[in-house]
């Protein structure tokens, strides 16, 4: 289903102004500090992240967006980034600027995985079809780390909540499928977290975010 979002024209409201905000800090929030190993699943909403810009984008010019193919060709570009191949028979969509990085980082070893924090998420992309909510690859997963995806929908601008938990449901039966891991995702798509200040982030992921919230800012904020 295509939506068409608000053409930001004008200063936005005090609350949508604030999950502008949230966005760089809520994404610097997945990130290990240097030199340790970070989670696939904060890598996957990284990946997300840019898929819902580009969903913004295609928005602001005034073309109509599926939200839910673009969080999966995100996942697919994430898998990508952790295995240098696409799931057989599923479309190969090209990069976005995050997943591109993020594969030049992990091609090189500038970054570690912790061992099998992606099993879950790959075998649930394994198959040549998009997971829905009526039909998720594994109705039973139910891995509290897919609900990371969830953090770039909660600090979506321009978005009623209803949308929102509507979408962070896609996102988790793209590969995941437990009730309980959706409704906790539902929640937290409504509540955005509270920023609270970091320590240092591990260098190169961190100059991923930075890339990437401000390509967010210069399309949720207006032209000026």
């Amino acid at each position: 289903m295509s939506v068409f979002l608000p053409f930001v024209t004008s200063p936005p409201h005090s609350s949508d102004l604030r999950l502008i905000d949230a966005f760089r800090p809520s994404l610097l929030s997945l990130l290990p500090p240097p030199d340790e190993p970070v989670h696939a699943e904060a890598l996957l909403a990284l990946c997300v992240g840019d898929g819902l810009l580009e969903v913004l984008e295609w928005s602001r010019e005034g073309t109509g967006a599926d939200p839910a193919a673009s969080m999966w060709l995100a996942a697919l570009r994430w898998h990508h980034v952790i295995t240098g191949t696409f799931p057989a028979g599923a479309p190969q969509p090209p990069p976005r600027p995050t997943s591109h990085a993020l594969r030049l980082i992990v091609d090189t070893a500038g970054v570690e995985l912790i061992p099998g924090s992606a099993h879950t998420s790959l075998s649930g992309l394994s198959s040549a079809e998009m997971g829905t909510r009526r039909a998720p690859p594994q109705p039973e997963a139910d891995d509290d780390a897919a609900l990371l995806r969830i953090l770039p929908i909660s600090c979506l601008p321009y978005v009623e909540t209803p949308m929102k938990q509507d979408w962070a449901e896609t996102a988790i039966c793209l590969t995941h499928g437990s009730s309980a891991l959706i409704r906790e995702a539902r929640h937290r798509a409504a509540h955005p977290p509270t920023p609270v200040p970091l320590g240092p982030r591990h260098e190169l992921l961190e100059v991923v975010v930075e890339d990437l919230d401000r390509r967010w800012r210069e399309v949720t904020l207006p032209k000026r």
